[in-house]
């Protein structure tokens, strides 16, 4: 490997990899753009007497201008990359770094911190453009000046205490515990972040929002029904007052072990009944019954493992660090150059994982199905999409490549099978 990394021009690499990535992307964008075009004067079938002709036009508009802001903002990225890089101003940083301090742990956390905050604030125009003017233009925004500021200085927080220990602690590994550094450093990320994934249930979310315990026993009981059905014991169920930020709603499982958590957001309750809410949740509780949680992490624990692999093979390497336009080279600054270039390198395995995750999504529902009414999953699911003016007609290629989640109507249409065939 040490010869490939010695003799390959990643210049040029670099440039065709951000460029490819921009341009299909784009072109990705462009298609999808067509499809909601294409679809804008009917209603698709499915949807009709689920939304109306005014709320259709809504998400119609809505989901053009974001895809419109997604263009721009993957070009920004992909500018402000090059500037950083190739441009100079990761080097630049790196060299304030090495005038003052004389230590590689040191050095970590500054360099992480000072690479930290100039992301943060070269990102506060477009999270003031897309909170403010695109959210809020739609209705969907119900973020105040302070809220925003507050959060986004808790996130800088949050995210500065978290990324300097597991810096810090990566690089003293890395000068401390010879060749064979990379599996104690694999290692000793893995407990951070798992103790991370710990805690945030219980110590990081409630410095953003308010969790109440879920009282209303219209929803309580049902959902209790079902929870004794699938045998699944948690801390509890919370509903999150997500109305503070969003008209937005949603619900999701949270936390591992004794922290488990259902949540659900409030504005989820003010807009379907308790048998949508159980079917929503039997999905939920599928990804943890079917294991999905323990294969995502086993998954991250293999890349993870190979990612640092091939680490501690470049960090050999100068000729790497300095095509990507780094001349002080520090072991720290060229382990944050390579966390910095890392997706430029990688984003081609997207379309396997969002493919993976999809098929994932496709179990939980079936999984549901099993337990709740499948008719409820359907109208929780169509409720969802209406409110949150999710784009009902994607283009199949945008989506095979960018969605987590299955289109709406693929979801519906595989309820709907199952329900024919458990009638027939």
């Amino acid at each position: 490997m040490q010869e490939f990394l010695a003799s390959t021009n990643f210049t040029v690499i670099f440039i065709s990899l951000i460029g490819i990535k921009f341009l299909f992307e784009t072109y990705l964008k462009i298609r999808n753009l067509k499809s909601i075009e294409l679809n804008k004067n009917a209603i698709p079938e499915r949807f009709v007497g689920v939304v109306t002709e005014e709320e259709y036009k809504k998400s119609i508009v809505y989901n053009i201008d974001r895809i419109r802001f997604q263009i721009f903002t993957a070009l920004f990225g992909a500018v402000v990359l090059i500037i950083f890089t190739l441009g100079g101003l990761f080097n630049f940083l790196a060299e304030i770094v090495v005038s003052k301090t004389s230590s590689d742990v040191l050095g970590a956390v500054l360099l992480g911190l000072l690479l930290l905050i100039v992301e943060q604030v070269i990102s506060i125009p477009i999270s003031i453009y897309s909170t403010f003017v695109i959210e809020e233009r739609h209705g969907f925004n119900k973020t105040t000046t302070k809220t925003f500021v507050t959060d986004m200085f808790k996130s800088l927080l949050i995210s500065a205490t978290i990324s300097s220990i597991i810096y810090a602690t990566v690089i003293y590994i890395v000068v401390n515990l010879g060749d064979n550094w990379w599996i104690y450093a694999f290692g000793a990320v893995f407990i951070l972040q798992a103790i991370i994934f710990f805690l945030y249930p219980v110590l990081i979310m409630p410095l953003f929002n308010k969790f109440e315990p879920l009282d209303n026993e219209e929803f309580k009981k049902p959902i209790e029904k079902l929870l004794k059905k699938v045998n699944f014991k948690s801390k509890g169920l919370f509903v999150m007052d997500a109305s503070l930020r969003s008209t937005h709603g949603n619900a999701f499982f949270t936390g591992f072990g004794k922290n488990k958590r259902i949540v659900f957001f409030d504005t989820l309750l003010k807009t379907i009944t308790p048998d949508e809410m159980e079917a929503i949740l039997g999905h939920e509780l599928g990804h943890y019954k079917l294991g999905h949680i323990r294969k995502t992490l086993i998954s991250s624990l293999v890349f993870g493992f190979i990612g640092f692999y091939i680490l501690s093979e470049v960090l050999k390497s100068d000729n790497f660090f300095l095509d990507h336009g780094l001349e002080s080279l520090t072991v720290y600054s060229k382990f944050l150059l390579f966390y910095l270039v890392a997706g430029s390198y990688t984003f081609f395995t997207k379309p396997f994982t969002s493919a993976l995750s999809r098929k994932r999504e496709f179990e939980a529902d079936d999984f549901s199905f099993q337990f709740t009414d499948g008719e409820y999953m359907i109208s929780g699911l169509l409720k969802l999409s209406k409110d949150n003016a999710s784009n009902l007609t994607p283009d199949s290629l945008y989506s095979s490549y960018y969605y987590s989640h299955p289109p709406i109507a693929e979801r519906v249409a595989s309820i709907e099978n199952k329900l024919a065939l458990r009638d027939t």
